[in-house]
């Protein structure tokens, strides 16, 4: 996996590594070059994993002039978790304090990285996240905080969702859920909760990996003072996508298996095919709804098993944290 190195090297306590994996890219990726490039205030090196893009992206990644900013390629699709954590071990190797997971069909303004620093120094987190709104309806909530609902398998919420943003998830607080679309997280995390883990492959890595951090006792913090847009579901084809239905399905019964036990996988495998039934086959879509069966009968043949930890990278200073 060839490395271009950028030339980048910053030093400081604060420095951050900022990891996004690209896949079929090009339609959004100038926009989130110049939401990094354009920020002030932080230190920051940008670790963009290819996973073997077939559209422009190649091609786009190699006309990055900013030396901050280094790509690695992959051959073949290795699944977002798999290439998170490459870019999560060339941030640590590289000496940051601070990894930020970001999905690159986003953007943001340019105190984004050094507000997000800040909030966490102010409230003495380890992880914090920021409001996210979608691009269409732009100024409408896509997540404002968020945790586990039991009663739906434990599957992660966004609070706010869909809602016209008028102030009213403002402020700090913590929060048990995430997408791992925009989180900023202290190197010392991954020394406690390992990196991600690779079976799921994209879909519920995050959620996992917010349980994770539940089970550490290490805080999620949530800020408003900063707001990231949103493209969602731009890489991956949205919820109509049959590759979606599929590793959801399986994901999330997998999630349960590793977490709650097998018992918690069967007893919930008959309520989400009644769901996938009302939710794709109620409304036509077949390819989805045939997914969806698929994917909730292939998550037995996946293995459990804890996620890596960091290569001995360690993590000396808290720097206050």
């Amino acid at each position: 996996m060839p490395v271009n190195s950028g030339g980048g090297h910053a030093t400081g306590s604060s420095l951050v590594g900022v990891v996004t994996v690209t896949y079929n890219s090009g339609a959004f990726l100038a926009e989130f070059v110049r939401s990094c490039s354009t920020q002030t205030g932080a230190q920051f090196l940008v670790y963009c994993i290819d996973n073997d893009s077939q559209d422009q992206t190649v091609e786009m990644l190699g006309a990055i002039a900013d030396e901050r900013f280094s790509t690695m390629f992959n051959r073949t699709n290795r699944g977002v978790a798999e290439a998170n954590n490459q870019g999560i071990v060339e941030a640590l190797r590289a000496g940051c304090e601070w990894v930020l997971l970001l999905n690159n069909d986003t953007s943001f303004g340019p105190g984004f990285f050094s507000t997000l620093l800040a909030d966490c120094v102010r409230h003495g987190w380890r992880v914090i996240v920021p409001k996210i709104h979608y691009d269409i309806p732009a100024g409408h909530v896509w997540y404002a905080g968020g945790g586990f609902t039991a009663i739906k398998g434990y599957t992660g919420f966004h609070e706010g969702i869909g809602e016209r943003d008028t102030g009213q998830y403002d402020g700090a607080r913590t929060v048990e859920y995430s997408p791992t679309c925009a989180m900023l997280i202290h190197r010392s995390v991954f020394d406690e909760v390992g990196l991600m883990d690779e079976s799921y492959f994209v879909y519920f890595d995050d959620t996992d990996f917010c349980w994770r951090l539940r089970e550490h006792g290490v805080t999620i913090g949530y800020t408003s003072s900063t707001t990231l847009v949103h493209k969602v579901g731009g890489s991956t084809g949205g919820r109509n996508s049959p590759f979606t239905a599929r590793i959801t399905a399986r994901n999330r019964l997998y999630f349960l298996r590793k977490h709650l036990g097998l018992w918690a996988a069967w007893l919930w495998t008959p309520v989400f095919l009644l769901y996938y039934v009302a939710q794709y086959g109620l409304r036509g879509n077949g390819a989805c709804l045939r997914a969806s069966f698929q994917g909730a009968f292939s998550y037995q043949r996946m293995s459990c098993r804890e996620p890596p930890l960091p290569p001995g990278l360690g993590s000396d200073a808290k720097s206050g944290i």
